[in-house]
């Protein structure tokens, strides 16, 4: 770990006036794996971009093997071997592995022509290098996303990356899948090379890095082997103020709101049936694959049930689409922020309302100042950081994007929200401000489905638990009666 592979020196970065890296020093040796973590809006994805050659710094270096470089685009950075893999992963879904490997650097025959005999052979050595059992042939949108993940880092190594950048890498994964892609990185240690680790979740980087960089709007307000810190550490020099613990009120149930009866989708899951109520939570719950997302799409007509019944109030209901749904009082907060979620060139005004613009209609038109009235408050409520309502979301962290998506939802003034997956992304601190969200939410009556990987989060939130195993209910627990075991054994278990 004494050669240096990657140096950042007083890194400074502003847009529009506003300044979202200041003096920011980083090093990364061979042979390490080191944390970076902070809020939302601390200056992460700013960070990663300009190490990566998206941004151009306004003041400070960058040395790459100790060499002063200027990164004008990614692929110079690549080419001097550092390389990002971002939590949405940019894989061509119906070409083969090895395809999406070696996409756009095939090797060549004479004539020209993509060279796939030494392609396979290529891809084969890689694998073996990286222990990573896949079938180099098969279409990457057949893959698990754990597999897809593997893939996406035998694409770094291939351009030999001499410094990976992991970008949330953890967030669509269980922990079986963690495991396996906590062994893999510690292959690249053992080869020498040097890890940027970022995640949200603090227990792994106690797991997985040698050092730790902490950042809070924009500086750098720790650096620590992660052998003599502790979490309490790092929280504080996170926030650097008193942390938000959210605490779920008692609350009172009122009539069924949406009922599911023996619902199915063919190929996906079958028979799901389930109740909630105004005023409480019902949490889905289940491995990755499980079918939870797949149900929440077909109760707001992403997808049409080929079988079984959906009531909201009381009423047969069967939504054509999400605008069909939100009419109903259905509103939905999808997982996927990239492909389902964002307008990524148009400013956060019109990601947050654009569900929503009969809300802010006057005699036919569209009212702008009602409009912006409500994304200026709803911005404030959130804490969205940066709060310029004419941002481009595309600039924001990942973590704000999410909480617009959420004051979206919040604009068609829905009776029933659907969380999938609602804080993957958010900081510690903003985390906690969406439960307290929630929280309000369902005290005021909303009825809440809340999917979730997280186990904590499920039983801190969570009324009742409707567990998922391979498309089918495997059993339904009371607040009660949920501990994590219970939804493990239920989730893994066969009968």
């Amino acid at each position: 770990m004494d050669k240096i592979l990657l140096e950042a020196i007083a890194l400074t970065k502003a847009f529009d006036g506003n300044t979202v890296l200041s003096g920011v020093d980083l090093k990364v040796h061979a042979g390490e794996v080191h944390a970076i973590v902070g809020e939302n809006g601390a200056g992460k994805s700013t960070l990663i971009k300009t190490l990566a050659g998206v941004h151009r710094p306004d003041k400070g270096q960058l040395r790459i093997n100790g060499v002063e470089t200027t990164l004008r685009s990614p692929r110079d950075a690549i080419a001097r071997g550092v390389v990002v893999i971002h939590q949405e992963l940019s894989l061509a879904p119906h070409l083969s592995a090895e395809e999406n490997i070696f996409l756009g650097h095939f090797p060549r025959t004479k004539s020209g022509f993509v060279d796939r005999r030494r392609m396979r052979e290529h891809t084969g050595e890689l694998l073996r290098r990286l222990s990573i059992d896949i079938d180099p042939k098969r279409p990457v949108g057949e893959l698990s996303i754990a597999q897809q993940q593997m893939v996406e880092i035998a694409k770094a190594i291939s351009f030999e990356a001499k410094v990976l950048i992991l970008d949330e890498p953890t967030a669509v994964l269980d922990e079986a899948m963690v495991a396996t892609l906590f062994t893999l990185i510690g292959r690249l240690k053992a080869d020498g090379i040097g890890v940027v680790f970022i995640s949200h979740h603090l227990e792994e980087i106690f797991r997985i890095a040698d050092t730790v960089t902490v950042l809070r709007d924009g500086s750098r307000t720790g650096l620590n082997t992660v052998s003599s810190i502790d979490q309490e550490w790092l929280v504080a020099k996170m926030i650097g103020r008193d942390f938000p613990v959210h605490k779920a009120s008692a609350r009172k149930f009122g009539s069924p709101a949406l009922e599911v009866n023996r619902l199915s989708v063919r190929g996906s899951f079958e028979d799901v049936s389930f109740l909630a109520r105004q005023g409480e939570i019902v949490g889905l719950a289940g491995l990755v694959g499980a079918g939870r997302t797949e149900v929440a799409k077909a109760i707001v007509g992403i997808t049409r049930p080929t079988s079984g019944e959906i009531r909201v109030f009381g009423e047969v209901v069967r939504p054509r689409n999400p605008k069909a749904a939100a009419r109903l009082g259905i509103s939905y907060v999808s997982e996927d922020r990239k492909s389902l979620g964002l307008l990524p060139n148009r400013p956060v005004l019109e990601n947050a309302t654009i569900s929503g613009l009969a809300r802010f209609r006057k005699f036919g038109f569209l009212n702008r100042s009602l409009e912006r009235k409500y994304v200026g408050n709803a911005v404030k409520r959130l804490d969205v950081r940066p709060s310029g309502i004419d941002t481009e979301i595309r600039t924001l962290s990942g973590g704000n994007q999410q909480k617009v998506l959420i004051g979206r939802a919040l604009a068609v003034e829905p009776r029933i929200l659907i969380f999938d997956e609602p804080t993957r992304g958010v900081d510690i601190g903003a985390k906690s401000e969406i439960y307290t969200l929630i929280d309000e939410l369902v005290r005021s009556g909303m009825c809440v489905i809340l999917i979730s990987s997280e186990m904590e989060e499920i039983l801190r939130l969570a009324d009742r638990i409707v567990v998922l195993r391979r498309g089918r209910v495997a059993t339904t627990l009371s607040r009660d009666e949920a501990s994590e075991n219970t939804i493990m054994r239920a989730a893994a278990l066969a009968d």
